[in-house]
């Protein structure tokens, strides 16, 4: 279904057109937007555009509108205009604003400073070819007035008892984004199996649920056809084969157009052949990446859409409102990129949680010897207060002074760290694209060692007591430590975006990534705040030269941190991999040579001589 609201300039077609279309959950396009610079211009300067000016910009419009639902505000003031609109689209609904030319003249005069002048409305009006179809609509009404008589008169009741958007999944992430949807005055199909042990799931969460226009169902057929078309629809179920098997369910029951969104933590490989598998059945398929747990699904989570830019379009004005909002009050939802753009983030948004985290967990086992649980708590409080701010931090500090039943919380809980594959994901991906990842993957690593509980027990009890000083660390120098690692971790984390982007021609704009992470997300940040400005400037943060001469200065801290760790004999993994990436990246001859060597001798695989172009190789008969 599209709409195109017309009529001559100031009669109110992008005001009307906003609404209906928010009213419908289907996008709105204002045609003024796709004039080309030398028609603004033109128009600027006062002269009237002629039938050439305008054939290319309505012909832009055709494309536009061809097989989407959407309104499009449009002045189409001649017959041929309209019928240069209508190619390629049968399903078209015309409504013509009409109004007084005294009424419209002072709208114009009152609104400032758009391009077309007051003085050009007669030449408009005289233009005008009034259609003997479609709906005319008195503008003297209210604009709520306008809609109602819009929505009545084109019969569309039918579409409108249909909901605007769907969910599959009601886990916690599903019910939480679902209560968002609706919040945001969305109506909602909401679906979940019914299978043993998850009978009652969709009849629970539609007795609990405070919002009148949210409708639940357990059969997926009748969940696809409560839903307008084109569907939108938003899975948020377990990422693996799950998701292929629901996808096959869906392909015979969807209609051409439909969008399909994965929410989950998909693979990127996974959905870059998702992406063509919908392609070929004339879907329209996003992998995106959500991020912010329970509570930020519910109030605003990052959101990280990948896919074709015009599928994204079509499920943009849904998605953006229920994100969190950045300082300057826009949705941290933005396009990523082509098919696993979107996912691929999301993965590298994790890697970076999982060293940040294992940061922040080695902090607290360096601290653990000279600090209660209250004095650490404060510690990070005040850190949490500086430039360190961030969302983890926050809820360390949290965690910190959390008891139960006069017992701290944290002594409570077995140290066996679980994970669910996007670290190391990460670091594959790291692997893949030849780009040193150190931190994920040894944060990683440390996730997979404490696992080995029952080893580790046993290994301690063989080996009794362990010598060890119990000393002091400065926190200050704790504290200079904490920002060189972290430092780190971001530019390795945004290395792999950048490579990536390179490797698969996405294009990824890391500030714009940035962006979308300072707020909503896990790893939202004042260092993100930051980066945002840092990442328009360069793509990597060690082509920043305060950067450079900060981590410098901070490289002292980091040695006297690893040199306590080793006395006071605590694993500190993940501060100990940024200092050596630090070192290795700071170190103009490394014994790389050796390795070449050792390589040539045994395999003949040739090396580069420091004397010679590097466009040749060279072999050394070793033991000839």
């Amino acid at each position: 279904m599209v709409i195109i609201v017309y009529g001559v300039s100031g009669s109110g077609k992008s005001t009307i057109g906003k609404l209906l279309a928010e009213k419908l959950s289907v996008p709105f396009y204002d045609a003024d937007d796709y004039h080309p610079k030398s028609n603004i211009e033109k128009m600027k300067s006062g002269d009237p555009l002629n039938d050439n000016d305008r054939k290319p910009w309505l012909q832009e419009l055709s494309k536009l509108v061809s097989k989407k639902s959407c309104v499009l505000a449009c002045s189409a003031l001649k017959e041929k205009y309209r019928v240069t609109l209508s190619e390629g689209e049968n399903n078209i609904h015309w409504v013509h604003l009409e109004g007084s030319f005294n009424l419209i003249a002072q709208r114009m005069l009152s609104r400032g400073n758009h391009f077309m002048k007051v003085e050009m409305l007669q030449s408009q009006f005289d233009t005008l070819e009034k259609s003997s179809y479609g709906l005319h609509i008195d503008v003297s009404q209210k604009p709520q007035e306008i809609i109602a008589e819009i929505i009545d008169n084109l019969k569309i009741e039918n579409h409108m008892s249909k909901t605007s958007f769907g969910v599959i999944g009601l886990g916690v992430m599903g019910k939480s984004i679902s209560l968002n949807i609706a919040e945001k005055g969305h109506t909602l199909s909401v679906y979940n199996r019914s299978t043993e042990g998850e009978e009652n799931i969709v009849n629970d969460f539609i007795d609990a649920c405070e919002f009148e226009h949210v409708k639940g169902f357990t059969d997926l057929k009748e969940f696809v056809d409560s839903i307008a078309t084109p569907r939108k629809i938003l899975m948020m179920i377990k990422a693996g084969p799950v998701v292929d098997y629901v996808l096959q369910e869906l392909i015979p029951i969807l209609s051409e157009g439909d969008t399909i969104i994965d929410g989950g933590n998909s693979h990127y490989q996974d959905t870059r052949r998702r992406h063509e598998l919908l392609s070929s059945h004339n879907l329209h398929f996003i992998g995106s990446g959500v991020s912010g747990g329970e509570e930020g699904a519910r109030r605003g989570p990052s959101i990280m859409p990948g896919g074709p830019k015009e599928s994204y379009e079509l499920v943009a004005p849904i998605l953006e409102s229920i994100a969190a909002k950045d300082i300057n009050g826009n949705p941290c939802c933005r396009y990523i990129g082509p098919d696993g753009a979107g996912h691929f983030v999301k993965m590298i948004h994790n890697g970076i949680e999982y060293a940040e985290m294992e940061l922040l967990a080695e902090s607290y086992a360096v601290l653990q010897n000279q600090m209660s649980y209250p004095e650490m708590a404060d510690l990070f409080d005040e850190w949490n207060n500086s430039e360190h701010a961030s969302y983890l931090l926050e809820i360390t500090r949290d965690i910190l002074r959390n008891k139960d039943e006069g017992r701290y919380v944290l002594d409570l809980i077995l140290d066996k760290a679980g994970n669910k594959g996007t670290g190391s994901w990460s670091s594959k991906a790291a692997l893949d694209l030849g780009v040193a990842n150190t931190m994920m993957a040894d944060a990683v690593f440390a996730r997979y060692i404490s696992s080995y509980k029952s080893q580790r027990v046993a290994l301690v009890a063989n080996l009794g007591d362990t010598e060890k000083e119990e000393v002091d660390l400065d926190v200050e120098t704790l504290s200079k430590a904490y920002k060189f690692v972290r430092l780190i971790n971001h530019h390795q984390g945004f290395e792999v975006m950048r490579q990536a982007s390179e490797a698969y021609d996405w294009s990824l704009d890391l500030s714009n990534i940035a962006s979308i992470w300072t707020s909503g997300c896990i790893i939202r940040s004042a260092f993100m705040q930051e980066a945002i400005s840092r990442y328009d400037i360069h793509d990597s943060l060690l082509d920043h030269e305060d950067i450079l001469h900060e981590l410098k200065e901070l490289e002292n801290a980091v040695q006297l941190v690893i040199a306590h760790s080793l006395i006071t004999r605590t694993a500190v993994p993940v501060i100990s991999s940024a200092y050596q990436y630090w070192i290795a990246m700071t170190t103009q001859r490394l014994p790389a040579n050796m390795i070449q060597a050792q390589r040539d001798y045994f395999g003949a695989h040739t090396y580069k001589r420091v004397d010679k172009d590097e466009s040749e190789s060279f072999h050394t008969l070793w033991n000839g």
